[in-house]
């Protein structure tokens, strides 16, 4: 539980993050810190305030600030998946990979069944070139939120990079159920029919991709490559 202790500067304090929440999303992020630090003068211990200001460096790319005060509202709350969440994409951002992941886990152990959790600790993992853990963490953030085309891609991209193409294929086709005009998704498609071997089934994908723009003559170079490859 947070240890916030509420005092006569409670509702001071309330009104400056709430303005710098409301600059927050104007993208007015100097006058959110401003805002923020101002509550946080008065109540130092509410981890919110904390947060909110963690979120704004953020937004600025002022990354090391982020993390103090990420740390500072998770040495508040320390209960609270989504501060860990927040704190792990900042070190992923900033590099520190390990301390990402070690951030995400913890998500994970308070807050179990948050998709989005599994899919940022799995990018880390992809970057990593930890393909069995990132798929691992794919196949939950599907299983938990089947509707989200990008987990579906992402899980795409591990199972190419570990030769599994024939599942690739099939997690293509579950994305285009969801989005059927995305031409990228068919082109994604025919680059696993290709490491198959399977060339005119490739074709085909492109053209479908090609029906799907204004200028299919832009795939025409995709085509080529893909015809040279065809038995004579």
């Amino acid at each position: 539980m947070s240890t916030f202790i509420p005092t006569g500067k409670s509702e001071q304090a309330d009104d400056y993050n709430e303005r710098g929440i409301s600059y927050f999303n104007l993208k007015k992020y100097p006058e959110a810190i401003k805002e923020f630090t101002k509550a946080i003068k008065l109540i130092d211990n509410e981890p919110d305030f904390h947060f909110n200001r963690a979120l704004t460096y953020y937004s600025m790319k002022m990354l090391e600030q982020a993390v103090k005060d990420y740390q500072k509202s998770i040495e508040l709350y320390p209960n609270h998946a989504d501060y860990y969440n927040a704190i792990g994409a900042a070190y992923d951002d900033l590099g520190q990979t390990d301390k990402a992941i070690e951030a995400f886990s913890k998500a994970i152990q308070l807050e179990n069944d948050i998709p989005d959790y599994y899919y940022n600790r799995g990018n880390v993992n992809f970057r990593k070139k930890n393909y069995d853990e990132a798929l691992k963490d794919f196949n939950k953030a599907v299983e938990l939120n089947a509707t989200d085309q990008i987990f579906t891609y992402r899980r795409y991209e591990v199972l190419m990079e570990m030769g599994k193409y024939e599942d690739a294929i099939r997690d293509m086709d579950s994305a285009l159920r969801m989005v059927p005009d995305n031409y990228q998704y068919h082109l994604a498609k025919s680059e696993a029919f290709e490491k198959l071997g399977k060339f005119k089934e490739a074709l085909a994908c492109v053209d479908d991709a090609g029906k799907l723009l204004p200028d299919p003559t832009v795939l025409e170079q995709r085509k080529k490559e893909i015809q040279s490859k065809l038995p004579s």
